[in-house]
């Protein structure tokens, strides 16, 4: 079957989805007064060879958060699977069609990978002597990536599609600069990356 790109896009980003979602709330949750005294670092202040291991920007409210909204996500994607489904179809002349099936249980592997992986990528920078808000081109973007697949593998191998996860890796670091480039412009981010 010969799929167009427009059509594998729509196909990754609704997979890769709940992590997007994942990765982007904890900043926007950081926000909420009332939710303040839950943003604890996650590493509770404590370093490693001189450093700190994750630092302050990774704490329990950011994980707690992204995992619960990222999850919220796939459960709404998995209720409306079928009509966006049939939508895809008639827009596009194509009964072939169908998006990758969202389940609870999947979108929790892929936002808590999402968020696993940004901290491997704040430990890896901590390591490096970069500090918070640093930019590490291409890390910045696809460490969510990498974490959500490997969750999702975890979870079962069958999620691990190559053509899928070319896709989202090609297309992420686009929409990463663009997302943070509105954040910083609404001010939700100190930096532009």
């Amino acid at each position: 079957m010969n799929i167009n790109i427009e059509l594998r896009i729509i196909q990754a980003v609704w997979f890769i989805l709940p992590a997007y979602i994942a990765n982007l709330t904890p900043v926007n949750v950081s926000r909420i007064k009332e939710l303040e005294k839950y943003g604890k670092p996650i590493d509770f202040g404590k370093s490693w060879g001189g450093v700190r291991i994750l630092g302050d920007g990774k704490t329990w409210r950011g994980l707690f958060s992204g995992v619960a909204a990222g999850t919220i996500i796939g459960l709404i994607q998995s209720t409306i699977h079928s009509d966006i489904t049939e939508f895809l179809r008639d827009i596009s002349n194509d009964a072939s069609i169908i998006l990758p099936r969202m389940s609870v249980e999947l979108a929790f592997m892929l936002s808590l990978g999402a968020l696993f992986g940004d901290m491997v990528a704040s430990f890896v920078k901590r390591r490096t002597g970069l500090k918070r808000g640093d930019p590490a081109p291409l890390l910045d973007q696809l460490d969510f990536v990498f974490g959500a697949f490997f969750f999702a593998w975890l979870l079962n191998p069958v999620y691990l599609d190559y053509d899928r996860f070319f896709v989202v890796v090609v297309i992420t670091p686009m929409i990463h600069v663009l997302t943070n480039f509105l954040a910083y412009l609404w001010k939700l981010k100190k930096h532009p990356w």
